[in-house]
């Protein structure tokens, strides 16, 4: 398959690389070739797009995406009073099927080719996540979300059961496909024991396999963790001991963390995942990118739908720069965050997040005015400032056309 386009792909947070009129050749799941000319006549004709390497969405609620614009005052009301409620609608299998199916076909229109789920707290829910993936033939990380205490009744659940589904969920679907994985997916400490804890992070590291949750979103989080855990030294600790953290653990949003818990996070090489649509609804606080960056710690955006608004990670990108109250960030460094970062923070660099001979072919085309006529910096900038208003003409994954 050649494909004829114009290329922006980062190279790192700073550089990134423009190639008008380009030609791209795939053969079965790979970038083959890239050239300034086509050997025959016979291509797909993406000379009106842009293309860009296929967006990568670290962290995202599928079992949400109902419920996204959903108005509350703060992190844990909202939980309370809308989301938990909404998850418990995926406990009906005719409902989470709906609901799956909508969340593939608007990521996917998106522009995503990657994503990292939780899904609500019932295996079902997850199965059906998986083979809607399969059938979507996206590239996903799956976890069935896990709580098994101070939590509401009708999604409370069994601390055995929870661990044995969640095993039996890795053990059936991590790897079943080149495009599959399992994410072991403890919510947050607070609505998890420490025998849960414990037991997933051991099963998770003997198995190399990835584990997401939740660290400092929100000032109150923070306090309700200091009361339930007073033996720790803080919010990052608990995790700490009761391993959790390593160098496949995502830790989402870390707003309200000190140097010792960037330390913490730095030492043990795990990674954080930035939410700033999310962040910007809840008035959670505001990310610290310039210690975060400084620190070396790797780190990637996701839109954490649905307290983000939109599985869109051009507007999410833009959420990123306009919830930084002094640091700028560039439009190359928001396009690296959202692809070529978030492929490293997966331990995915070599094969996707950015368009290069021998890479997967995951691919976004974005049509854009007359792109041979603008320089990479301004696609970039209106990629950055006005991309929802850009249609994505096509995505491509692993080679192959899924929008």
């Amino acid at each position: 398959m050649i494909l004829k386009t114009n290329i922006l792909t980062p190279i790192s947070p700073d550089k990134y690389k423009y190639i008008p009129h380009a030609f791209i050749t795939i053969e079965n799941t790979k970038i083959q070739s890239i050239s300034s000319s086509g050997n025959n006549k016979n291509f797909l004709d993406f000379s009106n797009c842009v293309c860009v390497p296929g967006f990568i969405d670290t962290h995202v609620h599928l079992s949400q995406f109902h419920a996204r614009g959903k108005h509350s005052s703060n992190l844990l009301d909202w939980l309370n009073k809308i989301i938990f409620e909404e998850e418990y609608r995926s406990k009906d299998f005719k409902y989470a099927y709906q609901l799956t199916k909508n969340f593939f076909l608007e990521s996917i229109k998106a522009g995503t080719t990657t994503s990292v789920i939780y899904t609500a707290p019932y295996k079902h829910a997850c199965e059906i996540a998986f083979k809607e993936a399969k059938n979507s033939g996206v590239r996903a990380i799956i976890g069935n979300t896990l709580m098994d205490t101070n939590s509401p009744d009708y999604l409370q659940e069994d601390t055995e059961k929870s661990i044995n589904e969640s095993i039996e969920l890795f053990e059936k679907w991590n790897k079943s496909t080149d495009l599959l994985e399992y994410v072991f997916s403890p919510r947050f400490a607070p609505v998890c024991s420490s025998k849960l804890m414990r037991t997933i992070g051991a099963y998770a590291k003997k198995n190399n396999a990835y584990i997401q949750t939740h660290l400092s979103e929100n000032i109150d989080e923070k306090k309700w963790v200091s009361s339930l855990f007073p033996a720790f030294k803080n919010y990052t600790e608990v995790y700490e001991k009761h391993n959790l953290l390593g160098p496949k653990t995502l830790l989402g949003h870390a707003i309200h963390i000190n140097e010792k818990e960037i330390e913490i996070i730095k030492r043990t090489k795990s990674k954080i995942i930035h939410c700033p649509d999310s962040n910007f609804f809840l008035k959670s606080g505001i990310f610290p990118w310039e210690d975060i960056k400084r620190s070396g710690i790797d780190f990637a955006l996701a839109s954490d739908v649905g307290a983000g608004t939109s599985l869109s990670m051009l507007n999410v990108m833009k959420m990123c720069n306009y919830r930084q109250d002094n640091y700028v960030i560039s439009p190359e460094e928001a396009l690296y965050y959202a692809t070529l970062g978030g492929a490293k923070v997966l331990g995915k660099e070599d094969i996707i997040g950015s368009i290069e001979i021998g890479k997967d072919a995951d691919l976004t085309f974005i049509e854009i005015d007359n792109p041979r006529e603008k320089s990479g910096t301004e696609i970039l900038s209106t990629l950055l400032y006005i991309g929802n208003e850009l249609k994505v003409k096509s995505t491509f994954v692993a080679g192959k056309i899924v929008y």
